[in-house]
């Protein structure tokens, strides 16, 4: 069979390395003409953009984010409400209009500049993360094997292919170790399909068993992935359930806010349409304009992923930052989760007397260094000097489904020797009675169980076919039994614990043997005993109820194949656990696709790593807990600044009602609505999204919010008209009263403020509370002050503010203080009222 260079060891001696060069030499001449290209002709055809040119950026760029936040849905309708009163005004020239826009401009460029700079901010930080992740792959350049960006792979490229690596282009395959290619991600048909050599790749699938090299022919914007990424996940490009409930809560506003502008004009216009209505009407349409909720939404959703990324992850799908207040159950693998993938050889018991283990040792250096796996068990394996002048002549490459692997190969004396290597506890079922019991006992004498332990044989029939000696009966002559060993996580029993104290359920999948699992629990302080344990056979025993009881019961399941894993997580999906898969190999690839949230290590396999949901860098699974808790911050800022922003929309709903169906006093005007924005909503939000440390999941968003938001504006508009109307029974003039309530209405909102944060016990508590006090101060200051200054004189009059007397001061510091008392005690008892409801 022909062989393509043998792709460079993860490590090693300089000995090693030097066979390996030599093997690469070697097999060159076993390849067709021109197999490769020149470093020359690569660049020539990177030059001529024949190379694999991104369909498209994981961030936007920056004109993008200045052009959507300069041009959203919002500023557009700003920009009518602008040029409604602009009209106005050329009509009647009453410089009140003027002012009022002039005012609405100000605070939707204040909204989008903040919008933009944070926007901008977090994408600086997620690129540099994600630089981190870049796809690289090996390519065959002036004779040899080089590692390039998935990026710069030109057409007619000869790129390497192993087990775990993703299809990055459309190819031909012109050398197939027997190439096993899944192609689920692009038909969703999940059954591994053979590929031999003139077989079509497609980019974006990816390489299960085997290995070898494909040459591209469509790259870039002409591979079936590029095509695909149009409607790929990217950073910030589909929306969250969070935002979508926001979006539906906009819709109504909208709703609303069309109803009452007709209506308004309707009962309020029967003479024609006035100044004062005009302004009441656009009042109304800018108090209904939740622009900052998507603003300030997103900006917390990429300032979370920002944090996230600092902490040492990064988020590949947003929808994920919401889902962690929403995990019940945590599935991992084993080996690279809860153990760091430092594999050793631990001991090579020999099980025959007819070689000497010196000699077991080379053959089985001999097997790792020419066998075409080169994963970190396989290099484990590697401890001595291979046996050289060896030809392979034909391989099985390890599979999880079947976990072996068989190497036939001709030594110098034109010997042949088939050697098979796979999990202890499946050949052993294969070795005939006597070196079955021989091994047995030496497993059980030497105490193995406590390793992850290979066979390690020859296979007696050096004839029959590679594919078939799996499912045929065949004669294993056992040399050895490898056992391998690996190194626990030091911080592995704490985030156990700390998933724990969280009410998170844990369930450990692994291919490894029952007695390898119950090991490293008990490394970890937790003994884990066979009535918590089950393994893949006796799952494919249990019928459909046996199977969910099983799931649900056990917390180890050991030998079990990608197929097991994929359905334990399916099964917990259906029993409404919300659920998360760990891990970092190609085994566990099934199961991370199918849970609700999928988490992948750095040092995991590239298709792992491409379709998983968060990226741990450095494979720090510590970091969870913390990952955890920053998403639960963001939720629960969204919520936050959700309520804020809302409670100015139901307010103006409340007044706007009022106003055109009673006739009641409507006390706002576009510019006095700017400077309730600036004092209680926009500074505000930015804090709540900037500081908040609340880290309790947050469950219930819609009943809360709407709950919350319909319950404020309801107090701070009773509270604004008992103003009014005690004003006016103290012979205060209309003027004053509508002052009064002005100067009420603020005081409530900055109060609502404080309803919002005052349950979260953070350290931020004492800041919130200073700065609602010194905008209170601002404002009482701004409305006492003498208008003898020009710079006053000018902000009151933009703010058509005015001075109240004493009478009307002892009004606002009542009523205020009562409704803040009011406002924030009513909220608790809310909050009490909820807490029997479930999640929605």
């Amino acid at each position: 069979m022909a062989r393509g260079p043998t792709p460079p060891l993860a490590g090693g001696s300089e000995g090693v390395r030097s066979v390996l060069e030599q093997e690469i030499r070697r097999s060159r001449h076993l390849l067709s003409p021109g197999f490769g290209l020149t470093s020359e002709e690569a660049a020539d055809r990177h030059k001529r953009g024949l190379y694999n040119k991104p369909a498209s950026d994981k961030t936007k760029t920056i004109p993008r984010i200045i052009l959507e936040n300069t041009f959203s849905v919002f500023n557009l309708i700003i920009g009518m409400v602008i040029l409604f009163l602009v009209v106005f005004y050329f009509r009647s020239r009453d410089g009140r209009l003027l002012l009022d826009s002039i005012g609405v401009f100000s605070v939707a460029l204040l909204n989008t500049l903040i919008a933009v700079y944070q926007e901008i901010k977090a994408k600086m930080a997620l690129d540099r993360v994600n630089l981190l992740l870049k796809r690289q792959v090996s390519v065959l350049r002036d004779d040899k094997l080089q590692d390039v960006d998935a990026k710069d792979v030109v057409i007619d490229d000869v790129i390497y292919l192993r087990r775990g690596d993703q299809v990055v282009v459309d190819a031909t395959v012109v050398e197939s170790n027997r190439l096993e290619i899944d192609e689920s991600l692009l038909s969703g048909e999940s059954e591994a399909v053979l590929k031999n050599n003139g077989d079509v790749l497609l980019s974006g699938s990816f390489c299960v068993s085997g290995n070898g090299y494909y040459k591209a022919t469509r790259v870039g914007h002409d591979s079936l992935a590029a095509r695909f990424t149009k409607t790929a996940r990217r950073y910030k490009l589909t929306l969250t359930p969070l935002q979508r409930r926001i979006n539906l809560i906009i819709k109504g506003l909208f709703v609303v806010c069309v109803f009452l502008v007709a209506s308004a004009f309707l009962l309020r216009g029967d003479e024609g349409v006035s100044i004062d209505l005009a302004r009441q009407v656009a009042t109304i349409m800018l108090g209904l304009i939740p622009q900052g909720l998507v603003l300030m939404s997103s900006v917390t959703f990429a300032l979370g992923v920002f944090r996230i990324s600092r902490l040492g992850a990064i988020v590949q799908r947003l929808n994920a930052v919401e889902s962690f207040s929403n995990v019940s159950v945590i599935c991992m693998d084993k080996t690279g989760t809860l153990t760091q993938n430092k594999l050793s050889l631990h001991a090579l018991t020999p099980l025959t007397e007819e070689i000497d283990a010196q000699a077991i040792r080379q053959s089985l250096s001999t097997y790792a260094q020419y066998g075409s796996d080169k994963n970190t068990t396989i290099m484990a394996l590697h401890t001595c000097e291979p046996e050289l002048n060896i030809e392979v002549i034909d391989e099985l490459p390890f599979s999880s489904t079947r976990k072996l692997s068989i190497l036939r190969i001709r030594r110098a004396d034109r010997t042949i020797k088939t050697f098979i290597v796979g999990a202890y506890d499946v050949l052993v079922q294969r070795l005939e009675a006597g070196p079955r019991e021989r091994a047995r006992t030496a497993f059980e004498d030497n105490g193995l169980g406590l390793y992850r332990n290979l066979l390690f044989g020859c296979i007696v029939d050096d004839s029959t076919t590679l594919e078939r000696l799996p499912e045929t009966e065949i004669t294993i002559h056992p040399l050895c039994i490898a056992s391998i060993t690996d190194e626990i996580r030091e911080d592995a029993r704490e985030t156990i614990r700390l998933f724990e104290d969280k009410g998170i359920g844990l369930k450990i999948l692994s291919g490894d043997s029952v007695t390898s699992v119950q090991s490293v629990c008990r490394a970890m302080g937790r003994d884990v005993g066979d009535a918590e344990v089950i393994t893949g056979d006796r799952l494919d025993g249990l019928d459909a109820s046996e199977f969910a009881k099983a799931v649900g019961d056990k917390m180890v399941f050991a030998r079990l194949n990608p197929d097991h894993k994929l359905r334990i997580v399916r099964q917990l999906r259906q029993n409404g656990l919300y659920t998360v898969m760990i891990g970092d190999g190609v085994n566990d690839l099934p199961a991370i696709k199918e849970a609700d949230m999928g988490i992948a290590m750095q040092e995991g396999s590239a298709i792992t790593k491409e379709v998983a949901d968060i990226v741990l860098l450095e494979n720090r699974f510590a970091l969870l807990p913390a990952i955890f808790d920053e998403g639960n911050k963001i939720v629960n800022s969204v919520s936050s600044v959700a309520k804020l922003l809302l409670t100015k929309n139901f307010m103006v709903i409340c007044l706007g009602v009022l106003f055109i169906f009673f006739g009641m006093e409507f006390p706002l005007t576009p510019r006095r609505v700017t400077l309730i924005n600036i004092f209680a909503i926009t500074l505000p939000a930015v804090m709540i999204a900037l500081k908040n440390n609340n880290t309790v999941p947050y469950r219930v968003f819609t009943t809360d919010v709407l709950s919350y938001v319909s319950l404020s504006a309801c107090v701070i508009v009773s509270s604004g008209y008992a103003g009014f109307f005690l004003s006016i029974g103290l012979k205060e003039g209309r003027d004053d009263s509508v002052m009064v309530m002005l100067s009420i209405i603020v005081v409530a909102c900055i109060a609502n403020f404080l309803a919002v944060v005052i349950d979260r016990l953070d350290r931020d508590k004492l800041k919130h509370l200073v700065y609602s006090f010194f905008m209170l101060m601002v404002y009482f200051i701004l409305v006492s002050m003498d208008a003898n200054n020009i710079v006053v004189r000018g902000v009151k009059g933009f703010y058509e503010i005015r001075e109240i007397g004493h009478n009307s001061w002892i009004v606002v510091a009542t009523v205020g203080i009562l409704t803040a008392i009011s406002l924030i005690t009513l909220q608790r008892l809310r909050i009490r009222l909820l807490k029997g409801d479930k999640p929605n």
